[in-house]
């Protein structure tokens, strides 16, 4: 499996983790599934409505999930993955990113921001078993907004 976006995704996704350094953002990608590729068609930036530990934890609100997941069946997409951002360390996801990653299906794309500025961005599958991530591949979609 991989993930293919475009530079405007994957601009959109930085831009959200540097808006709300220090503390962590999150959002989901919407798209469509063809053949072995998750094919991404718009990020959508949720706000993070965790009361505590906002520096490394992120939570979604299941209305703003539900809501999200009923947009993108009316224009035709699913959700296919979801991102969030690492303040001040590396793009490689922690056990609690682990234990809360909800579906095997997904992409799981995390941005590292460095002191303000998003450096690397780098994209994980969970295995079958939940065991561990894997390294998913990151294709670009030079096309335009997720038109393949």
């Amino acid at each position: 499996m991989s993930i293919q976006l475009t530079q405007q995704h994957l601009d959109e996704i930085r831009q959200h983790g540097e808006r709300t350094f220090p503390e962590e953002c999150g959002g989901l990608l919407l798209g469509v599934l063809e053949g072995e590729t998750r094919v991404i068609h718009e990020t959508l930036p949720l706000e993070n409505i965790r009361k505590d530990s906002r520096h490394n934890r992120v939570e979604i609100s299941p209305l703003d999930y539900a809501k999200a997941e009923r947009e993108a069946t009316k224009k035709g997409l699913g959700v296919w993955g979801y991102y969030h951002s690492h303040p001040n360390h590396p793009a490689i996801p922690s056990g609690f990113d682990l234990d809360h990653a909800p579906f095997i299906e997904w992409s799981y794309l995390i941005v590292s921001v460095r002191e303000g500025t998003a450096q690397e961005i780098r994209a994980w599958t969970v295995r079958e078993d939940r065991s561990q991530f894997d390294e998913e591949e990151i294709e670009m979609n030079h096309q335009g907004r997720g038109e393949a």
